[in-house]
């Protein structure tokens, strides 16, 4: 294993905010190379474990001789975030993975993103670990944007339950998926549930669907269990239920169950008197993706989101 500074920035606070990447030599030079990121924001506790664990496994638990491509993994990109208990860049609350592919000369975070995409250029695979924006307990997943450069054969190498073929908004455009896969790597990001905890069952898949992929694309000889012939999923086919009422809300599913049309999937409860106010019944057959995970909700706000089934 090789430690490599990816960047390194001066603060006359506190110590300075030092990147680190590490970097596994691969025994054959014509093998494919993998590039791993982790949370480029400071609500991404789960994905760092990911990355966190993944480095792990690398430098511990597998026999070197195995790695056959090169991977690099950057576990953590915007520390000052995570120190400081601040989502974005703590200083102009900017988001890091909104400046890609970066600008040298330009505003701090514009300038971090150059030199993380400069370390990531030239690389065959690249994996995103990020979360969800909204507040949702949800089962992973793979977002691939509709684009030209979209690889759906090599993103059902993962065997996630689904791929999430998501159409691309204009801000997309500044992202680090899309400008990897611009410059040529094929990018694929891994969404993770909205948590603070860690939850070592979900790490586990998600860490198992990247070794998945890595053997099946020879960048490693680990052999691990098949998993889902992902289903492709357009955004026209992810049903949105919104709650009737705010209150005290009560999941009677998780994500990944399968419900029948009418099926009841939760209620709303009075938070003073206690009564049921509302009821959450699935207006089709489908599977949860994610759903609300606070106990109060508020009335209008997004419940369960479904992947419609026929």
């Amino acid at each position: 294993m090789k430690k490599i500074e990816v960047l390194k920035i001066e603060s006359l606070s506190r110590e300075p905010l030092i990147v680190e990447g590490f970097l596994f030599k691969g025994k054959n030079k014509k093998a494919p190379k993998i590039a791993i990121v982790g949370p480029m924001e400071a609500q991404g506790i789960l994905p760092l474990y990911c990355a966190s664990k993944l480095v792990d496994f690398f430098k511990n638990k597998i026999d070197k001789k195995k790695i056959k491509g090169d991977i690099l993994i950057i576990p953590s990109i915007n520390h000052y975030a995570f120190n400081s208990s601040k989502r974005f860049w703590p200083l102009d609350n900017t988001n890091i993975d909104m400046m890609f592919p970066g600008y040298d000369l330009g505003e701090t975070t514009q300038r971090i993103a150059k030199k993380v995409f400069d370390v990531l250029e030239g690389y065959d695979y690249g994996v995103i670990l990020e979360k969800r924006d909204d507040p949702v307990n949800c089962i992973p997943y793979i977002k691939v944007f509709q684009n030209e450069f979209e690889d759906i054969k090599s993103a059902k190498k993962f065997g996630f339950k689904f791929i999430h073929h998501k159409k691309m908004k204009s801000i997309d455009t500044v992202g680090l998926q899309y400008n990897w896969q611009l410059w040529g790597t094929k990018a694929f990001s891994i969404m993770c549930p909205t948590t603070n905890r860690v939850n070592k069952r979900v790490s586990d898949r998600i860490n198992q669907a990247i070794l998945r992929f890595m053997n099946k694309n020879k960048i490693i000889d680990f052999s691990i269990f098949n998993a889902y012939d992902s289903t492709l999923i357009e955004d026209n086919e992810i049903g949105v239920i919104k709650s009737s009422k705010s209150g005290i809300f009560v999941a009677k599913v998780e994500s990944g169950t399968y419900v029948t049309k009418n099926q009841s999937m939760g209620e709303i409860i009075d938070s003073l008197e206690g009564e049921v106010i509302s009821e959450f019944l699935a207006p089709y057959d489908g599977m949860i993706t994610c759903f609300y995970n606070n106990s109060l909700i508020y009335e209008n706000a997004v419940a369960f989101r479904i992947a419609k089934i026929g």
